[in-house]
C-alpha cells in the first residue's frame, strides 16, 4: 500500500490523525490483523458448568492435577505450593494470576494435595480471579486480608506434611533439583495448550509480518518496537522480549536491545510473546533494497543450521545429537565458531526460555515439547517456535506472508523464512 493510499485510508478512520496531521500507522492497517480476532473472551462466571470451553479447561487442570499426584507418589511429599507467574498459569489452563506484564511474581498461591487444590489469595484480588480466571474449575479459596503475611497461611495449611514449592521460602523443601523436577512437570503440552500455542503463534507472526511491512526508512529502532508492541497487546500478547536491533548495531551485537538509532538499511525484529501463560518467539528481517551478499550468505547459513535444528528435533533425538550435526553445518560452510558466539535455542513453553540448549546436553526431546532454535550467523539468525510431535515438527510460528527459502535436509524440504525487501 502506498504513502499516498494509507492517508486516504486514514482519514475514514477516527483516531487515525493527530493533531499535526499525521496519521497512525497502527490504526490504519487492520486488514493485518487476525481474521477471526484472536483476543481471548472474558469468562462468564455464571455460565453452565457444561460449557464445552470451559469443559475443555476443566480437564486441561484434572490433568495437569494427576500429574501433581504422580509427582506426589514419586517423592513421598504431601503437597505442591506453586507460586511464580509461570506455574500457577500452567496448572489453572491459563489463568491470568501474575503481577505485572512479564515478572515471575504471582498474586496467588496454589496449594495442591492429592484430593484438592486450593488458591490462597487476598481479599483484593480473590473476586476478579474466581469470576474471571478460577470460575467452575475445581479450586477452593483460602481468602487472607491483603495485610497478612501469605507465607503464613500456606504454612498453617501445611502443618507438618511435607511440602514441595517452586518458591525459596524458609521451612519448605525448594531444592534446585525439586524445582527443576516442577517445572519438568510442564513440559509436555496438552491438547489444549497445543491449540493455544498454534492461535498465540499465528497471531504473533502477522503482527511482526505487519510490523515489519509498515514502517519507514529512517524510523527508530525503539519506535517499530512500541509499534509491534501496540499489536501485540491489542491481541491480549504480552511482549515479554522485543528487539528490533538495525545496521551497525546488528553487526556489532548479538542480543540488543531496541534504541534510539534510525534504521537505514536493514533491520530484524525478534519478539517473545505470552498468552494464556505460553510464550512463543519469532524473528523477521527487513531490507530497504537489495541486502549485501555479505549478509545474504550469513543468512542462508543461518537458515539451513534452524532448518537442519528443526528437522531432527524428534521424540527421542539427545540435544548433543542435534548440536553435532549444526556444528557440521557451520563448519561445512565456513563458520565453524559462530555456535559459540550467541546461544542457540531454548525449549520454550511457560516461560520463555524454560532450558537453556547446549551442546553436551544429554536432554532427550519428547513429543509435545515445544522448543525455539535461533542460530545466528553475524549479523543475521533465523527462530521460529516448533513443536515436537511423533509425526515430525509443528511450526507454530510459519510465516504468514513473507518471502520463504526452502532448507533440503535428508531430501525433505523445510521452508524458513527469507529476508522481506521493500
Amino acid at each position: 500500500m502506498s504513502e499516498a493510499q494509507l492517508h486516504g485510508l486514514s482519514s475514514s478512520i477516527p483516531g487515525a490523525h493527530d493533531l499535526s496531521g499525521e496519521f497512525d500507522r497502527v490504526l490504519i492497517t487492520a486488514a493485518d490483523r487476525p481474521d477471526p480476532d484472536s483476543l481471548p473472551q472474558l469468562s462468564d462466571p455464571a455460565v453452565d458448568h457444561g460449557d464445552e470451553e470451559l469443559r475443555k479447561r476443566r480437564a486441561d487442570v484434572e490433568e495437569k492435577h494427576e500429574r501433581v499426584r504422580r509427582f506426589l507418589d514419586a517423592t513421598g511429599h504431601d503437597a505442591v505450593v506453586l507460586g511464580t507467574a509461570e506455574s500457577t498459569a500452567w496448572f489453572t489452563s491459563g489463568g491470568n494470576l501474575g503481577q505485572g506484564l512479564s515478572g515471575d511474581a504471582c498474586s496467588v498461591f496454589l496449594y495442591i494435595n492429592k484430593t484438592s487444590r486450593a488458591v490462597v489469595c487476598d481479599n483484593v484480588q480473590s473476586c476478579r480471579i474466581f469470576e474471571e480466571e478460577l470460575a467452575g474449575l475445581g479450586f477452593q479459596l483460602k481468602e487472607r486480608p491483603w495485610y497478612e503475611d501469605p507465607e503464613q497461611v500456606v504454612v498453617s495449611l501445611a502443618g507438618s506434611r511435607r511440602v514441595a514449592t517452586d518458591l525459596g521460602w524458609n521451612g519448605f523443601s525448594a531444592d534446585r533439583a525439586e524445582t527443576n523436577a516442577l517445572k519438568a512437570l510442564r513440559r509436555s503440552l496438552t491438547p489444549l495448550e497445543r491449540q493455544h500455542y498454534r492461535e498465540l503463534g499465528r497471531s504473533l507472526t502477522l503482527a511482526v509480518e505487519a510490523t515489519c511491512r509498515n514502517f519507514d526508512r529512517g524510523e527508530r529502532e525503539a519506535d517499530v518496537a512500541g509499534n509491534l508492541a501496540h499489536r501485540l497487546i491489542r491481541e491480549g500478547i504480552t511482549p515479554v522480549d522485543l528487539r528490533v536491533v538495525a545496521d551497525e548495531r546488528l553487526e556489532r551485537y548479538r542480543q540488543a536491545p531496541s534504541k534510539s538509532a534510525p534504521i537505514r538499511e536493514l533491520a530484524t525484529i525478534t519478539v517473545s510473546g505470552r498468552r494464556l501463560g505460553l510464550c512463543a518467539s519469532v524473528s523477521r528481517t527487513v531490507s530497504f533494497g537489495h541486502p549485501s551478499e555479505s549478509f545474504r550468505q550469513c543468512h542462508a547459513v543461518a537458515t539451513m543450521v534452524d532448518g537442519s535444528c528443526i528437522y531432527f528435533s524428534r521424540p527421542g533425538e539427545v540435544i548433543s545429537e542435534v548440536f553435532r550435526r549444526a556444528k557440521r553445518l557451520y563448519e561445512k560452510f565456513h563458520f565453524p565458531q559462530e555456535w559459540t558466539q550467541d546461544y542457540q535455542g531454548y525449549l520454550t513453553g511457560y516461560s520463555p526460555r524454560e532450558v537453556l540448549l547446549r551442546h553436551d546436553s544429554n536432554l532427550r526431546l519428547e513429543s509435545h515439547i515445544p522448543i525455539a532454535w535461533r542460530p545466528s550467523v553475524g549479523p543475521a539468525c533465523s527462530e521460529d517456535t516448533v513443536v515436537v510431535d511423533s509425526r515430525g515438527f509443528e511450526v507454530v510460528t510459519a510465516a504468514q506472508n513473507w518471502p520463504q527459502i526452502e532448507v533440503a535436509i535428508k531430501g525433505y524440504a523445510i521452508p524458513r523464512p527469507g529476508i522481506l525487501e521493500r
